[in-house]
């Protein structure tokens, strides 16, 4: 839950054993910011990213477009494989949705401690 929103239910609910302005004073003081993401969730992610890669290089490859010349000497050279990029994208869009869920998780214990706070006032009333 926004810090915002956090405010606002503050300032519309009844007080209790702390004044409003002291809630809202802590709520000020607490860093915003949401989730950040720390060179090990990177890391982490990269290493998932590197190894989808390894294990799908059949998908990575577009092998039915492959374009291959014959050079100096005969010999067979392949001289373009594009990539499916598209396969790419979709992996990685798997790998860093671990990110979202996460960050959704929070948010969902944001909103469970707010409730547990109307609970608490509507107790003391």
């Amino acid at each position: 839950m926004k810090k915002e929103l956090v405010l606002q239910s503050v300032q519309n609910s009844v007080s209790s054993i702390f004044s409003k302005e002291d809630v809202i004073n802590l709520i000020n003081s607490v860093e915003g910011g949401g989730r950040k993401i720390t060179p090990y969730d990177i890391g982490r992610a990269i290493d998932k990213s590197i190894s989808w890669i390894e294990d799908n290089e059949r998908d990575v490859l577009d092998l039915d477009s492959a374009e291959f010349e014959i050079s100096y000497n005969n010999q067979l050279e392949c001289t373009n494989v594009p990539i499916n990029v598209e396969e790419i994208r979709q992996a990685l869009e798997d790998i860093f949705c671990d990110f979202a869920e996460e960050e959704e998780e929070e948010e969902d214990a944001d909103e469970v401690e707010l409730q547990e706070i109307k609970r608490i006032e509507e107790d003391n009333n």
